[in-house]
């Protein structure tokens, strides 16, 4: 596939595919994500960990120069076909490539890229490693948390989405089947869970009528998980007040609430009132986390 140049721009995503930083299905999924957020692509990559700070400058630097000479060829009308092509092969980079992916376990490692599942970016390493921070920004991230459909899903809208403003900034919407296993993130006890409303989306006058699992972890930190599946309760018979595992099975993907299609929604929020969703943080995956088989086994699901 090769990306359409408008006045014969060089595009960096173009940049970053012919220089192998990132992979041409990479770059898709990036730039629907952008599509869906005021982010620039570059910020969305580098948050995905799938390019560094540096890299994405030294890229910068040679779109500018590449748009340089190819300007300065057309204005004179000489060699503008070939000489560019030829000019740009010579460009090496001083910086490495990213080094190869770990192949981890079968039993312990997921089914997808180890930069990112479903979308969403990787940390890599275990959760018991990362003890919680108290200061969370972009670039250092709450780290240590499972996938949350095991790497299942699409990502169709990220932090500062076209719904994601205000409280809910950092939040991530993976598009997935209805009746989709959903599993806890981190370890922690259960705030509360709701399991009154249909499977039928709606618009905004039904944003408050949502099923979902609330989780409070290590340092008062809170996961959710939106939309869930009308039912779930009794399927993974979950209780306020119960401790939960990484990985244990809290429920089931649906389609409740402020919903144009089926999905979940997931967050993590800082230590707040009780009672009340308080404001998200950034937050990352990793990509090596203990196989939730046994979990899957260990819960109780009614027919």
């Amino acid at each position: 596939m090769h990306l359409k140049r408008r006045n014969h721009k060089v595009w960096i995503g173009e940049l970053l595919v012919q220089k192998e930083f990132i992979s041409q299905v990479h770059l898709n999924q990036a730039l629907a994500i952008q599509r869906h957020t005021s982010l620039k692509l570059g910020e969305i990559l580098i948050q995905q960990g799938l390019i560094s700070p540096q890299q994405l400058q030294q890229v910068l630097n040679e779109q500018r120069w590449r748009n340089l000479v190819t300007a300065l060829l057309l204005s004179v009308g000489t060699l503008a076909a070939d000489l560019p092509k030829f000019l740009y092969a010579q460009v090496s980079s001083p910086y490495p490539r990213p080094s190869a992916a770990v192949i981890l376990p079968e039993s312990t490692r997921y089914e997808h890229s180890p930069k990112s599942i479903g979308g969403l970016p990787l940390e890599d390493s275990t959760a018991s490693r990362y003890p919680l921070p108290t200061k969370i920004t972009l670039a250092s991230p709450l780290r240590g948390f499972c996938h949350p459909l095991n790497g299942r899903g699409l990502l169709t809208q990220g932090i500062r989405g076209r719904t994601h403003r205000g409280r809910m900034e950092y939040a991530y919407d993976l598009a997935v089947n209805i009746g989709t296993p959903v599993y806890a993130m981190r370890a922690g006890k259960v705030m509360e869970v709701r399991d009154y409303y249909p499977d039928t989306g709606g618009n905004r006058s039904r944003s408050a009528k949502f099923n979902y699992v609330w989780l409070e972890h290590e340092g008062g930190y809170r996961s959710v998980y939106v939309h869930l599946q009308q039912h779930f309760k009794r399927k993974v018979n979950l209780q306020a007040g119960q401790w939960v595992k990484a990985q244990q099975l809290i429920g089931f993907s649906g389609n409740s609430g402020w919903s144009s299609g089926p999905h979940l929604h997931i967050e993590v929020q800082k230590p707040g009132e009780p009672q009340r969703f308080s404001k998200t943080v950034p937050f990352k995956f990793s990509d090596y986390c203990p196989s939730n088989r046994l979990a899957r086994q260990s819960q109780p699901v009614s027919p």
